[in-house]
């Protein structure tokens, strides 16, 4: 084939080709709204306190072997994860157009924020476990992924 029968070449596109920033600041800014409102909530249920109130009398031995807690690690990953889920669907959902590529860059920022804002090592205050660390940001991009798509499927789905 030859001349103006030729179809064109397929050019690669790039990784920030598309994107639209305010809609990835929106969904982070949504992600760490939703983990700052949830994580009270989370520890006034494993605490066993009435109201997101009672998560603030604790003592520092009892949110410490909160912390050790496999079921509360576990109960923080999922909820963490599910917000910044939420956070992509709704970054994505307002970009209106390459939903995964959205959400999984708002897991990368999140992923971002969550380094900056990582606690420094205090005596009194152990850190997490590193399987709980390591889990949490592995996962960040494949949930942030999961939002967006969930966009897109919510997107096509009300437009036919």
């Amino acid at each position: 084939m030859s001349g103006s029968d030729r179809p064109p070449a397929i050019q690669p596109t790039g990784i920030f080709e598309g994107l639209r920033p305010a809609a990835i600041l929106l969904g982070v800014a949504f992600d760490n709204l939703a983990t700052l409102l949830l994580a009270p909530l989370l520890v006034a249920v494993f605490a066993g306190s009435k109201g997101a109130a009672g998560a603030e009398d604790l003592s520092e031995q009892a949110i410490a072997a909160l912390a050790r807690s496999p079921e509360f690690l576990l109960a923080s990953l999922v909820v963490g994860l599910g917000c910044t889920a939420a956070g992509a669907y709704v970054g994505a959902h307002r970009a209106g157009c390459h939903f995964v590529r959205h959400g999984a860059w708002i897991g990368v920022c999140a992923a971002l924020v969550g380094l900056a804002l990582y606690p420094a090592p205090v005596a009194s205050q152990p850190l997490p476990p590193l399987w709980f660390d390591l889990a949490g940001f592995a996962l960040l991009l494949p949930a942030g992924a999961l939002g967006g798509l969930l966009a897109g499927a919510s997107a096509a789905r009300s437009a036919s």
